[in-house]
Formats: structure tokens, C-alpha cells, sequence
């Protein structure tokens, strides 16, 4: 599939079937290239002598512009051209953000005595933020935010704990949209914070080719095991889905190449888009950037950034590995085998030529994990030195001598502009007085010395990979990386960020109707009586000390799933970490357990049919019934079903605990173990067909891991090993049964 046939795909998945001309796609793309520049920059240098509110009304304000640019009123319109309402709609916008800069130090405002005006345009941006979410998300997050309007404004008529009595117009509108707990609240300044600059590390690190290099690399080390093609799948879904930020266009990128594989070597199409369905979709709970929830999830926790990663990885990693096994035993099943040698690439000639596509993630790495420098100035300093290497990688292969004039020229620039920027400054303050303005000040140019660091870096990286290509004589490595390939990279970074963006504008609605109604004090009380009644109805023999917070965390995997039937993963993320991750901090788990336990039912929730984009976009590569492809994806990542409960029960995984190294690898091992077998018992096989009492068994086996403690551990152990030495006993009687007869 190539990659207009890819844009094209995702942007009718999404919701937008528009196909306008060249005219109003400059305009578009103009738009989405300078909000992606803009966000670069203030990741670089910080905000360019604005606040922060302004940066926040920036961000969302060209985030609806393109929404209503890019996406129709309506699928199947197939318009040609932006109709004029929809360019009214973006004008309207303009100027709604621009009122809200211009209004936000006003008297009135900073005073709670918001003017008519101040209500009347609240009121419509209210109504053009949800009408955005819409065309971008779908209506299952409208009609949630439709069901908490209505909440605030008749909790005068409900009953019991869920009374208020605060429903007023003034209030609302003044809460929403001109305070910080409303639509410019948590997640809106995480998203134009830190999410936006790692979708844009991930969409230009995708426009230099590196998806392909990951699966290349994936079906070199993976491709010869059985079913080796969705294996590679996986491990090169997983690479990605971390960094793409959006499941559904991980899913066509990498389904693109996998897909096909996968059915060659003899998996149903059905299954191989769910492989990858479940592949693209948990790589979102994969470190080092976690898709996008996890820049939130510091925002709602106050954990820092380091943290969350170091707590998630263990989790994640066993999230795959229980992906691999369901795909061992499919493959084992139905006697599936791997790729031969020769349809692989050289992983030694990958590394050589393409590694170079590696240098960023490990500069990112660096710069997260071992300098614990910002999340911005990490990505800020990942994207210039990717941007350097593959710019200069191609040239030093093509025309050495030219390309290092270039670079020395590039060089000398970044150089001296460490000694310059003071200057042109003072020089720019100078126009003031001639013009007899106050435009410029001594920061209006601004620049970070470790600019020059990873442009020097970048050269030499892309200088020694261009001479292992020329040595070589990969022709055709890659194509040339130019300006064009880097411009579509920022456009495709601001439309992948579409949702995200709309969609946090509108949790934050959610979030302001529970802060200003009160809800958000009385929610913990109303889950607790819930959990209580039904622990009421349950026999005594099934009643520990540990029932209420398992009725919560079951209670909490319903909601996810329920929100997840047609709400992105991040919006899923911010409606629950508002709503139920504080209710399991008070029930008393960790605040960093309560809310990667939502977090990964709401990655899980984005494989549940039949509202599943990225079903639906693998289901199109594989000619298979979305639906199907759905429950394929769904079933293929619930081999991890039970890994929150493990980590919500015993933390130690999460790394967050005194436990001593033997304890956590302890705790890992039968972690594994336990999702081993519960995969088996998903699959009906580990290494023949299970019977009514294996399965059972095998069930059991996984239910007892997730105590986690020396006696439930060691009947599973021992469950375990009868399991498997059961197993082997009837595959090798199985297979002397043939010859007997």
C-alpha cells in the first residue's frame, strides 16, 4: 500500500473523506505545518513572550481550525472543496480564540463578573469545541459530555448523593471556559505541553522510513520461529505503537508490510489483522513515550515523567509477551511455521545502512533516563539531531563532497549563533526606539547551545552511515529525505494530534462539571456503598479483607471497556483518571497503580468492537469483516487480561516497592507464568488441545498468580507443572498413537 493510499485510508477511518484541491490543501497544510512549528519551538525555547493561558487558547484554537478544515459535517459527503460554513466555522474559531486572549486579564474575568459578551461567546465555544469533538472523535464522547451538561444543570433533581445545587448558567460557562479546571485544564495543557512534540518526534521519525527498518529488524530476529511474521508483528507494532501515538495509524503502517506476511505463512486473515491490532494498540502502554496518556497521567498524578516510565515497563513488556505466547499457541495449533532465511533481510546490512533511524530514540533515552532533562527539551533535542541525520545521511551517500561543504556551512551557522543571539537582540531592541514601538525585547531571538551538540552529532552519524551505504552499495536503502518528506512529516504530526487534542478539550468539560457540581467529593462515597451492597450478596467464604477493592477494580474494568466502545484511548484515560482513579487511591492503592490500572483497560478498550478504527483499518489490508478482525484484536490482547489485577494486588512489578531484586524477579516470573497460562487457556491449547478439566485448570492456575503470595503462588506453581507435564504426556502419546495402529 503506498503512502497516499495510507493517508487516504486513515483520514476516511477517522472521519474525513474530504479530497479538497490544491488551493484550499495549501491552506490546510499551512495551518497544520504552523501549529507543528509552533509547538517545536516552544519546546526548544519556551513560549515566545506569551503566558500560558495563551499558549493553551493557541494550541486548541488551531487544533478546532483544522478540524473543521480537515473533517466534514457528515462521512460519505466526498466533498471536493471546504464548504463555506465549514470555513466560517474555522473563522469563528479564530476570532472565539482570539477574544479569549484579549479577555483573559479583563477585570470582569479576573473579578468571577463575566459580562454578557464574555457568556454569550463562552457559551458558543462551549458549543463548537463538542461540535469539533464530533467530526474528529465521534459522538459516543459528545454524549458523555452531553450527559454531565444535563447533570449540572438538573442536580437539583437527582436523588441522594448525586444532588447539587450549583446548576447555574453564569457559573457554568465562567467555570468552563474562562478557569483553569474546564476546557483549559489538565488535559489540555498536557496535551499542548508535552503530547503534541512527541506526536511530532513520532510522525517525522515515521516520514524517514523508520516503521519499515523496525519491522525489517522484528522479522530478522523473529521471522524463522513459528509463525514468525506475527511475531515480528509484535515486536515491530510495539517499537511504533510507543511512539506513533495513534493506534490506527500504527495499525496501517505496519499492517501494510505484516499483514500480508502473516498470511502467507498460513494465519486466517481475521487473525492477522487481529495480531496487529493488538500489537498497535498496546504499544500505547509501551515506554519510553507511552503513546500520549502517560504526559497526562503526570499532570494528573504531580509523579514525574521518569517515574511513570520506570513503573510501566515491566507491565508493558509482559503486555507483549502475552501477546506472543496467544500467537505461539495459534501457531502451534494449526501447525503454522516460520519464514525462511532468504526472505529475510541481513540484520548485520540493516544495522549498517538503517541504524542510523535508531540514533534518535537513543539520544530521546538519553536524554529522559539518564540526564532526566525535560520531556519537551528531550524531544526538542531528538527531533534536531533526527532531523540533521536524515537530511545528511542520503547526501553523504550521493555526493560527498558537496554535502560536507553543506555541513560545514551548517556547522559554522549553529557555532556562531551561540555567540550571536545576543546581538541580533540588541539590535532588534534597537528598532524600537526607530519605529517607536515595543515589539522586540532581548529574548525575541532565543537559542540553546546544545543545538550545535546534535547538529555536530547528527552530521557525524549521518556522515558515517552515508560511507557504510556507499561501501555497500545499497542502492536503494531509502530515498532521498528533503524538505518535502520533512514538511509532510509536521503536517502529519498536527493531523495525528487532532483527536488527542479535541478530545482533551472536551474531558475537560467532563472534568469541570465534577469539580464545580461537587461530584468529584462524593464519588468515592457512592462507589464504596455500591461495592458494599454487592459484597452484601456474595457468600461468606468469598469475603476477604481485599473484596471491596476487587468489587472497585471490576467495577473499573466495565467502565473502561464501556467507555472504550468508541472513545480514543486518551480521552478514555482522562474521563477515567477524573472519575475512578481517585476513588482507588482512597480505596487505598497507590495513586501510580490506581491510574496505570485505567490506563491499560483504556488501551484495552481500543480493541473492543464494534467501534474499533484500528479493527477496521488492519480488516481493510487483510479483506477481512471488521468486526471479526475486532474480536481477534481484542482476544489477542486479553492474554494480559489479568496483568492490572496482578500489579493492583502486589505493586512490586511496578518497581515502587522495598522489595528485595529476588522478590521482583519473583514477582516477574510468575507474572509471566500466570499469563502464560491464562493465554492457554484463552487458546484452548499449549502444546496439544486442552480438555473441560485442563482448561479449567489452566484458568485457575492464572486466577491464583494474581494473589501473589508463598501460598496461592506455590499451588499455582505446582498446578503449573502438572499442566505441562500433563500436556507433554498426551502430545507424545498423541503422536505414538499413529504408529500403534
Amino acid at each position: 500500500m503506498e503512502q497516499n493510499e495510507q493517508k487516504k485510508m486513515l483520514q476516511e477511518l477517522e472521519g474525513s473523506d474530504r479530497e479538497i484541491g490544491r488551493k484550499m490543501g495549501w491552506l490546510v497544510s499551512t495551518v497544520a505545518i504552523g501549529l507543528a512549528f509552533f509547538h517545536l519551538y516552544v519546546a526548544g525555547f519556551g513560549l515566545p513572550g506569551i503566558g500560558s493561558r495563551t499558549f493553551l487558547v493557541v494550541h486548541l484554537m488551531l487544533g478546532i481550525i483544522l478540524a473543521f478544515l480537515i473533517f466534514p459535517i457528515k462521512k460519505g459527503l466526498s466533498q471536493k472543496t471546504i464548504p463555506w460554513y465549514d470555513l466560517l466555522l474555522a473563522a469563528a474559531s479564530l476570532a472565539m480564540g482570539i477574544y479569549l486572549i484579549n479577555r483573559q486579564t479583563a477585570e470582569a474575568i479576573m473579578s468571577a463578573r463575566p459580562t454578557a459578551v464574555d457568556l454569550i461567546i463562552g457559551a458558543i465555544f462551549v458549543v463548537i469545541v463538542i461540535e469539533a469533538t464530533r467530526r474528529v472523535v465521534g459522538l459516543p464522547l459528545v454524549i458523555i459530555a452531553g450527559v454531565f451538561i444535563g447533570y449540572f444543570f438538573l442536580g437539583q433533581f437527582m436523588p441522594g448523593d448525586f444532588y447539587h445545587n450549583r446548576g447555574d448558567f453564569s457559573r457554568f460557562v465562567y467555570e468552563i471556559v474562562y478557569r483553569s479546571n474546564g476546557i483549559f485544564g489538565t488535559p489540555i495543557y498536557a496535551s499542548a505541553q508535552f503530547v503534541f512534540i512527541f506526536i511530532l518526534f513520532g510522525a517525522i521519525l515515521e516520514s524517514t522510513g523508520a516503521g519499515k527498518m523496525f519491522i525489517d529488524l522484528a522479522i530478522r530476529g523473529f521471522g524463522k520461529f513459528k509463525g514468525g511474521p506475527a511475531k515480528a508483528s509484535v515486536v515491530a507494532s510495539g517499537m511504533m505503537g510507543s511512539i506513533s501515538g495513534s493506534s490506527t495509524a500504527n495499525a496501517v503502517t505496519t499492517g501494510t508490510f505484516t499483514i500480508p506476511l502473516m498470511k502467507k505463512v498460513g494465519f486466517p486473515p481475521h487473525v492477522a489483522g487481529g495480531i496487529e491490532v493488538a500489537a498497535s494498540s498496546s504499544g500505547q502502554f509501551l515506554p519510553p513515550v507511552m503513546g500520549a496518556a502517560a504526559f497526562i497521567m503526570v499532570e494528573f498524578t504531580g509523579i514525574p515523567y521518569y517515574e511513570i516510565i520506570k513503573s510501566a515497563f515491566i507491565p508493558a513488556l509482559l503486555a507483549y509477551v502475552g501477546i506472543l505466547f496467544m500467537v505461539h499457541f495459534e501457531a502451534s495449533k494449526h501447525g503454522i511455521s516460520g519464514m525462511e532465511k532468504s526472505e529475510m533481510k541481513s540484520a548485520r546490512k540493516l544495522i549498517m545502512t538503517q541504524g542510523y533511524m535508531l540514533v534518535p530514540i537513543l539520544i530521546l533515552l538519553y536524554y529522559l533516563v539518564i540526564e532526566r532533562s525535560s520531556v519537551n527539551a528531550s524531544a526538542f533535542y531528538s527531533i534536531i539531531a533526527m532531523i540533521v541525520i536524515a537530511l545528511f545521511t542520503y547526501r553523504f551517500k550521493e555526493r560527498l563532497g558537496r554535502t560536507i561543504l553543506y555541513a560545514a556551512i551548517l556547522l559554522a551557522a549553529t557555532f556562531a549563533m551561540q555567540y550571536l543571539v545576543g546581538y541580533l537582540n540588541q539590535g532588534l531592541v534597537a528598532l524600537n526606539d526607530v519605529f517607536g514601538s515595543r515589539v522586540f525585547n532581548s529574548q525575541t531571538i532565543r537559542w540553546r547551545d546544545s543545538i550545535f551538540t546534535m547538529v555536530l552529532g547528527g552530521i557525524i552519524v549521518a556522515l558515517l552511515f552515508g560511507l557504510f551505504q556507499r561501501s555497500m552499495k545499497q542502492d536503494k536503502v531509502k530515498s532521498e529525505y528533503g524538505f518535502k518528506e520533512l514538511m509532510e512529516g509536521f503536517d502529519t504530526a498536527s493531523r495525528n494530534a487532532l483527536s488527542i487534542i479535541v478530545a482533551c478539550a472536551t474531558a475537560g468539560i467532563l472534568i469541570g462539571v465534577i469539580t464545580t457540581s461537587g461530584l468529584s467529593t462524593k464519588f468515592t462515597r457512592i462507589v464504596i456503598e455500591f461495592s458494599d451492597t454487592i459484597e452484601g450478596w456474595l457468600p461468606n467464604f468469598m469475603i476477604t479483607d481485599n473484596t471491596q477493592i476487587y468489587i472497585a477494580l471490576v467495577l473499573t474494568v466495565f467502565a473502561c471497556l464501556l467507555l472504550g466502545l468508541g472513545l480514543p484511548t486518551t480521552a478514555t484515560y482522562v474521563v477515567l483518571a477524573a472519575v475512578i482513579a481517585p476513588v482507588l487511591t482512597d480505596l487505598g492503592l497507590p495513586v501510580i497503580v490506581a491510574h496505570l490500572f485505567v490506563l491499560y483497560y483504556g488501551v484495552l478498550a481500543d480493541d473492543t468492537p464494534p467501534i474499533n478504527l484500528p479493527a477496521y483499518a488492519t480488516a481493510g489490508i487483510a479483506n477481512a469483516g471488521p468486526i471479526r478482525t475486532g474480536v481477534q484484536g481484542f482476544k489477542y490482547d486479553s492474554a494480559a487480561l489479568l496483568l492490572p489485577f496482578m500489579f493492583a494486588i502486589n505493586p512490586t512489578i511496578l518497581l515502587i516497592t522495598d522489595a528485595t531484586a529476588l522478590e521482583m524477579v519473583w514477582a516477574v516470573i510468575t507474572a509471566a507464568i500466570g499469563m502464560a497460562t491464562f493465554a492457554s487457556f484463552i487458546q484452548n491449547y499449549m502444546f496439544t488441545p486442552y480438555s473441560i478439566i485442563e482448561r479449567i485448570a489452566a484458568v485457575a492456575t492464572a486466577l491464583l498468580f494474581i494473589q501473589s503470595d508463598f501460598v496461592t503462588d506455590g499451588i499455582a506453581i505446582g498446578l503449573f507443572v502438572l499442566l505441562v507435564l500433563f500436556q507433554l504426556y498426551k502430545r507424545r502419546k498423541n503422536k505414538r498413537a499413529p504408529q500403534m495402529a
